[in-house]
């Protein structure tokens, strides 16, 4: 009955999830292939027989190409291992993980969406606690701190980090020299909006920092409130909003002060590069300093400006800060289905898959900066790397802010931050009516959640 009743939970999940998935910067491949599929099928690890292993992710190109890559490596190395590749599309993703969960057919190896998996771990027991397999898997080049955040629920390291990654503040350090910007001072919420309203002024058609309302929803709205409260936007724990009303209203006049000032170049005309901000005709002419991006889209910021030198700084800090608001994250997850025939085969696959250099430098940033110290200093010394991309990611792994992910990263509630911030930016609601109405609607929200 128990399992019968996790079934029609992960099902009724995997009809309703719309999220989307995150740290995917490629075009996804729209078909499914595999790599040395055989007739034998699973069979146990101690007879001698072929054995296979199915290994489910998502991606483009590059991604494919070395995982496959990888694959291939270890076939060669173990001749009675088989690995079938299931390579799929980002879009509907989740909905088929969270189905064949449900019905008994996930694969062995499953790559997973950062947002999804604390919503199928607490539908039921579906993967293996790596913690359990020392011999097999070695954790030690992994940041404690970093995988006691990412990848373990209760104590059980149930989801392994595919990468590191984080949010990053680019800068032109053409245009900051040339509108007097000190790349070396650290940005605070007070100093943006003085330096970028002063920018404005004296250069009317320079900005401070290249946004959209959908990045101001990650990048200051939600960092600013948990520098002020030291919470989550929302609590889920207590299924509660983590700030009150005056300190969203605080948030939010923040924002606009920096469209009224200047900082932020007007909504109606950054709406146009809405997702691509790189493609703004201002940030490509040097007109703005900053832009806002994460860090596996550096590069896209980069390149558009190929001629000009780019560096990154550290994330603004409020001065009297509970804490930093920001932090390192991963773009996705490994985990093994607890389920399968083969565990200690699966697991032993992953252990390559992070710990064998020849893996490592073969995936290199496919799955963003490689997430074990082993891994980056190996790609860092072969160049392999995007050295601003590390350095930004270095300038994360410094900061003591705690993810928000879960009911604040819902599709619904996204939603209604990004809502809250366009009013504003456009000029239809003050902050106060702003957050009355945001307040209402989360409320409503947190009353429908199980």
């Amino acid at each position: 009955m128990k399992k019968m009743m996790k079934a029609a939970s992960l099902l009724m999940a995997g009809a309703l999830t719309a999220v989307s998935l995150a740290g995917c910067t490629n075009e996804p491949v729209q078909s499914t292939d595999s790599v040395g599929s055989n007739q034998q099928g699973n069979s146990s690890a101690n007879s001698g027989d072929t054995i296979t292993l199915r290994f489910m992710w998502w991606g483009g190109d590059d991604r494919n190409e070395a995982t496959l890559a990888v694959i291939n490596q270890y076939q060669e190395l173990h001749p009675n291992i088989r690995i079938e590749a299931e390579m799929n599309s980002d879009q509907g993703y989740v909905d088929k993980v969270s189905t064949m969960l449900a019905n008994g057919t996930a694969p062995d190896i499953i790559q997973q969406n950062v947002d999804s998996l604390p919503d199928f771990v607490s539908r039921g027991d579906f993967f293996v606690d790596f913690y359990e397999y020392p011999d097999l898997f070695d954790t030690s080049g992994f940041e404690k701190n970093f995988i006691d955040q990412f990848g373990t629920f209760d104590g059980k390291l149930l989801a392994l980090p595919t990468g590191m990654s984080c949010l990053a503040t680019v800068a032109n350090t053409e245009a900051a020299e040339a509108c007097g910007i000190d790349l070396t001072k650290q940005i605070t919420w007070d100093s943006m909006l003085e330096d970028g309203a002063k920018l404005h002024t004296e250069n009317p058609d320079f900005y401070y920092m290249n946004v959209d309302t959908k990045i101001l929803c990650e990048y200051v709205l939600r960092p600013y409130l948990r520098q002020l409260t030291g919470e989550s936007f929302i609590v889920d724990s207590e299924k509660r909003m983590g700030f009150t009303r005056d300190q969203l209203v605080e948030a939010l006049q923040y924002i606009k002060d920096c469209y009224d000032n200047g900082v932020f170049e007007p909504a109606e005309d950054s709406a146009t590069f809405k997702g691509q901000i790189h493609t703004n005709p201002k940030w490509m002419d040097g007109k703005f300093v900053f832009a806002y991006g994460p860090s596996s889209s550096i590069s896209l910021l980069t390149n558009a400006i190929p001629d000009t030198e780019c560096t990154v700084v550290q994330m603004p800090l409020a001065d009297n800060r509970v804490n930093d608001g920001y932090f390192a994250d991963t773009p996705q997850y490994m985990t093994v289905n607890k389920d399968s025939e083969n565990v200690e085969e699966a697991i032993k696959f992953l252990d390559y898959f992070y710990n064998n250099s020849d893996a490592q430098t073969t995936l290199k940033d496919v799955r963003s900066i490689p997430p074990t110290t082993t891994a980056r200093n190996l790609c860092d010394e072969e160049g392999l790397l995007d050295s601003t991309v590390v350095e930004a990611v270095n300038l994360a792994a410094n900061l003591n802010g705690k993810s928000d992910k879960g009911y604040t990263t819902s599709a619904e509630v996204y939603a209604i931050q990004e809502d809250m911030v366009e009013s504003i930016a456009y000029g239809q609601s003050t902050p106060e009516e702003a957050a009355d109405n945001a307040i209402e609607l989360i409320t409503d929200y947190l009353s429908t959640v199980n």
